[in-house]
Order: C-alpha cells, then structure tokens, then sequence
C-alpha cells in the first residue's frame, strides 16, 4: 500500500450503544489531544495498485495530446491562438505527471528500518558490536524503488559488517570506538535519490582485490588500475576475497545481487574507500520508474532513448578525429581532447545486418559515461529532450540488450530504452 497516513476511528465498537455529545467529541480527539481535522485527516491510505493504475492513465493522456497536437489534419490550417493554449495544455499535462509521480512516494525509511532486526542477528553471528544510525530517512522514493531496494541494501549492510568492521578488541587497540558503526544515508541530487551505506571499519583490501582480480584475468598481471577503476570488479559474478564460505560471506553472489538488482531500477553504484577508516558505497537511483526524461534518437529506421543524466556530451566528429585501433580488431575510436573514446554502433551491438556503415564523420556522436569510462554512440538524427512514458518489455521483446523497457513518445512511435552500462559492457 502507498501510505499516506490515513487517520480515522471506526465506530464499531459503539455498535447498539446510544452516543452523547461526550462520546462524539471523545471519538473525534486522538491520543495526542489534538481534533482529527488538525492531526492528519486530510490524509489518505491509497492502494499502489491504483495509484499505479492513475500513473498509466496520465501517461496516456500525456501521449493523447502530443498525438492531438501533431495531427497532421491540422497542417495548412491557420489557427491563431492554438500554439498557446497547446502549449498551455502541455505544461499542465506535465503537471498532472509530476502530481501523480508524488502519490506513490514514500519516506526511504521505511525500508531503512527494516535493516535494525537484521543488524542485531548480524552481531550475534559476527561477534561484533554495531551501531546503525540514519540519516535523511524523509528522504521520499518511489515506492516501487522502495520494494526493490530492500535486497540490494541487505548485501552491503551484511558486507560492512562481516567484512568492514572489526572485532571489538581490535577496534580498541586501534584506537577505535569499540562499537562499529554503520550509517545509512538518503538524500534528493537533482532527479535522483543517492543512498549511501558508509562503515568505520577497515576499508577495502586494494592488494588482496588485485589478486583475485588477476588471477581470474578482470585485470593484467602487469596492469596498476586506479581505485576507481579497480572497486568494480568486486560485482563480477563470483568475485570474492574471502579465504573461508561462511553463511554471511565467500559465495561471490552478494555484490553480483546488488549490481544486478541496481541495474533493474536503473540505478548506479559508485564506492569510497580509505584504507583502515572504512567504506561508503553510494546508491544513485531514480526518483521514479514512471516518466523518464530522455534524449530521443534515431539510428537507421529505429527510434531509441537514452536517459539525459547519462549523456555527457553531443558533438559531429571530424575526420581528423577518427580512427581504427588495429590492436583491437580494428575497433572504431574518436579523439575528444586528448582522450580515446571507444564507438559502439547500436546495429552491429544487436547483430543487425547493417545496410552499409555510414562514415563517423556524417554522424551525431552521443557519448554517454559508464562506470566502466566513456561511450561513443552515432545517430542519424537527433530530436530534443523528452519526458516519456516507462513500459516494460514483455515476452518476446523481454530477450532485447541493453534496455531498461520501450518509451511511448508524443508522435505515436515507440523507442528503446537504452541502459548505458550494460550497452558500455558489450560494447
């Protein structure tokens, strides 16, 4: 249920009873003292499903106008006054967007509370002493965000437990608090809520990360990554620097969960680490998964999305700029200011027969960043930035790359979704 804090009291309890003006006052007073009227009545327990139900509806008005209002019937006709009430109805069309992305938030503390019994088995098993303390529990999501959230937290609660904080006594002669801590913070950046989960403890072992990264070939035995660079491959399937399998820890399957399970409410991981001060693993996710504001494209006949906080910079290569890296298979690069950047075209990316490459030079390049670096994407045509209304790819369509679902635009066409990361993983 979507909570809006419904206040109220039923009356069955008064069933058959005659009331007096005692008892009606008495029932219109809650606990506090305060009347109904001022404790919260205007306030209401909504279904998610009908507030979901709402949101589809407001997406298909959304798409309704842009349809009504690029009617080619409409061509030719001189109509004064409708480029301003089109713009008009447009703004409060987005309006009615916003206003019903805000029923089905809910304060991110509900999910955070649900970590305190997890966190007292947590130091029966580990015998460890952990304080948990949040911050920014206000903080509103969605509430469809909330629901997956719960998992991906657990696993980096659990890891700074059994693997960031140490042991009471070895805190103390290090001179630390004897109780660990652990922090969980929420707060709104721009169009996302970031969440961070931050330890006292003993921070990342670099070299022992190294290690198993080279051995299992996600580094060059002679290569030296930055920490940037080398903090993600501990979410490759199966990584994990613990000696021992234990029932917290050693299966390599947690942080794999977590990336994962970022990936699917379109979310993105980023890790701080300072060695013997401790860890802070940062969640970036969308407010909401409902209306996305995108970038609209098209590559050949297909139209695509990209979400705008993924592009970092649009520009028309020149010649002198592009070239082949034989050593990688003659792998397209474009030169942008001293740095390579790697071109992935969406037709090869999906195994298409391409009708003929069309020169890089008679291209738009998007460049979008990953975790992994920067992506350069050529396009045929650019459109201008769009919200768009979020559908789930489903049966068939389930089995498409490198997409967070289809958006349905104002022109009656449908485009892919396009997730930058996993496009940057195949790319």
């Amino acid at each position: 249920m979507v909570c809006a804090r419904f206040v109220g009291r039923g009356l069955r309890g008064l069933a058959g009873k005659a009331m007096t003006l005692a008892d009606v006052d008495a029932l219109s007073r809650p606990a506090d003292g305060l009347p109904i009227a001022t404790a919260g009545a205007d306030l209401l327990r909504v279904s998610a499903s009908k507030v979901s139900r709402l949101m589809d509806l407001v997406g298909e008005l959304s798409l309704t106008v842009s349809e009504t209002i690029r009617s080619p019937d409409l061509d030719g006709l001189e109509l004064t006054e409708f480029e301003k009430s089109a713009y008009r109805l447009k703004q409060v069309v987005r309006d009615v967007q916003v206003a019903a992305a805000e029923l089905r938030v809910v304060p991110v503390g509900e999910v955070f509370r649900r970590m305190r019994r997890m966190v007292r088995e947590l130091e029966r098993q580990t015998d460890k002493e952990i304080e948990l303390l949040f911050e920014g529990e206000d903080t509103e999501i969605d509430k469809i965000v909330v629901d997956r959230l719960f998992e991906p937290l657990v696993h980096v609660v659990r890891n700074s437990a059994d693997h960031g904080l140490e042991k009471p006594d070895e805190r103390v002669a290090l001179g630390k608090p004897r109780r660990g801590k652990i922090v969980l913070s929420a707060a709104q950046v721009g169009s996302d809520v970031q969440i961070a989960i931050s330890d006292d403890g003993r921070g990342l072992d670099r070299a022992r990360i190294l290690k198993v990264a080279r051995e299992r070939g996600f580094v060059r035995a002679d290569e030296e990554p930055e920490d940037a660079s080398l903090w993600p491959v501990i979410f490759r399937p199966g990584f994990s620097t613990a000696e021992v399998v234990t029932n917290l820890s050693g299966r390599g399957v947690g942080m794999d969960v977590l990336h994962s399970a970022m990936n699917a409410i379109r979310g993105r991981i980023s890790i701080e680490s300072d060695r013997g001060k401790g860890t802070r693993v940062i969640l970036s996710i969308p407010l909401t998964l409902a209306f996305l504001d995108c970038l609209v494209m098209r590559v050949g006949q297909r139209m695509y999305a990209m979400p705008i906080d993924s592009v970092a910079e649009i520009f028309r290569p020149e010649s002198e700029q592009i070239t082949n890296l034989s050593a990688s298979g003659g792998r397209e690069v474009a030169r942008v200011r001293d740095a390579f950047i790697p071109i992935c075209r969406l037709d090869r990316f999906y195994g298409e027969a391409p009708a003929g490459d069309t020169a890089l030079d008679q291209q738009i390049v998007v460049v979008f960043q990953t975790s992994r670096g920067r992506i350069g994407l050529p396009v045929d045509e650019m459109f201008d930035q769009q919200q768009v209304v979020m559908k789930p790819l489903q049966g068939h369509l389930e089995t498409i790359r490198a997409s967070f679902g289809c958006a349905l635009l104002g022109t009656g066409e449908v485009a892919i979704v396009l997730d930058c990361e996993r496009l940057g993983a195949g790319a």
